[in-house]
């Protein structure tokens, strides 16, 4: 009997200790296929306590080298890096975009455009050589083919020539496609560069309503915005500010990127903007799990600071929109708006006196989480 009890015990203390073993080895390899080779740091700095938690880098004998507690994982490659200065924002801004082509947002059944291959998202660029930028650019072009027009059209990364047969209707030669050439709303303004004058906002990029995809970027512009309502966002349902942009143009856009959009403020208007509160901008390995603050506007056109937490870092998205998992904490906010909501994405995420990042999206089964985009990921397409 004793035999059998020590038997069953050792297989227990085995099983409990392969377990533990397991699930090391698990997060370790996790750690060594995640983590960054190559990250930028400030010129001089040491590296302190930093990393992607539950990492940390630190200076070897054998250079920058990433540990889990003391047993190290692999080498990182470091890369001076000179540290920005920007002036964190949240003010309300008012977007305006014009596509680069005309994007597709539906073909008709059975009409020439679904026929001929053409689907959501495609971004006509030229009908019969000659390009073609607005809804009303492509519609004249259409009208003066006979019975077969050529089109070159952006998908993904490729463009593409097709021949696509025309239709009358009313009189009007149609390929039976509904499309848009435009985008417009409010976000939440990031970061101004008071040296340069260049801005980022929204954190993301600029999505098409219908077909959700990133409207290919022609030019616009950005303006003064104000916010004059909150629809409090519940489980299940996001919850969103309500606001007008106002006449006042503040500055041109240059890019609509994954990780926000930018450009370069005008000098008329856009200089009141420029103040003398910058602070130093984070690198993502700077950026620890903890308290922190976001600066928004959920009334008027004038920022407030709210706690938060950030709760997790992404590894799996660093240098994409969705590097941290952040939580609301702040009562008031809380309060007036249910957590995060659309229209915070761009509202600025300060941690330890620098710029760590912004709200971009709003996780709709619990609005008081969402996921944050790191500043150094913003800084990197804001040239």
């Amino acid at each position: 009997m004793l035999k059998y009890i020590r038997y069953k015990t050792g297989k227990l203390i085995y099983g409990a200790l392969s377990g533990v073993l397991a699930g090391f080895v698990s997060v370790y390899a996790y750690l060594y296929a995640a983590l960054p080779m190559q990250i930028s740091a400030q010129a001089g700095a040491s590296l302190g306590d930093v990393g992607f938690s539950p990492a940390v880098l630190r200076q070897t004998s054998r250079g920058a080298e990433y540990f889990l507690g003391n047993i190290p994982i692999k080498r990182a490659e470091i890369t001076e890096t000179e540290r920005r200065y920007v002036i964190p924002s949240g003010k309300p801004f008012g977007i305006k975009m014009l596509s680069d082509g005309v994007m597709i947002i539906g073909a008709a059944a059975g009409s020439p455009a679904e026929e001929a291959g053409l689907r959501e998202g495609d971004v006509i660029i030229s009908v019969n050589g000659a390009e073609v930028s607005s809804n009303e650019e492509l519609s004249a072009a259409i009208r003066e083919c006979d019975n077969c027009a050529e089109l070159v059209y952006r998908r993904g990364e490729s463009c593409v020539s097709v021949s696509v047969a025309t239709m009358l209707s009313d009189g009007v030669r149609k390929i039976g496609a509904w499309v848009r050439d435009s985008a417009a709303g409010i976000g939440t303004l990031t970061f101004v560069e008071p040296e340069t004058g260049i801005f980022g906002g929204l954190g993301h990029a600029v999505s098409d309503a219908t077909t959700g995809g990133a409207v290919p970027f022609g030019q616009g512009e950005i303006t003064a915005a104000e916010i004059f309502d909150i629809v409090k966002g519940e489980k299940g349902a996001a919850g969103e500010l309500c606001g007008a942009m106002l006449p006042e143009e503040l500055g041109q856009l240059s890019a609509n990127t994954p990780t926000g959009v930018f450009g370069k403020l005008d000098k008329t208007n856009g200089d009141r903007l420029v103040t003398d509160e910058k602070i130093p901008a984070a690198f993502r390995q700077e950026v620890k799990p903890g308290t922190a603050t976001i600066l928004t506007t959920i009334d008027g056109s004038e920022p407030r600071e709210y706690s938060i937490e950030i709760e997790r870092i992404n590894l799996a998205d660093l240098t994409g929109s969705k590097g941290m998992l952040i939580k609301i904490t702040d009562a008031e906010l809380l309060e007036k708006t249910g957590g995060i909501v659309r229209g915070m994405s761009g509202s600025p995420i300060i941690q330890n006196g620098k710029l760590a990042g912004a709200v971009t999206h709003v996780l709709v089964g619990d609005p008081t989480r969402g996921y944050a985009v790191f500043a150094e990921s913003m800084l990197e397409k804001a040239q």
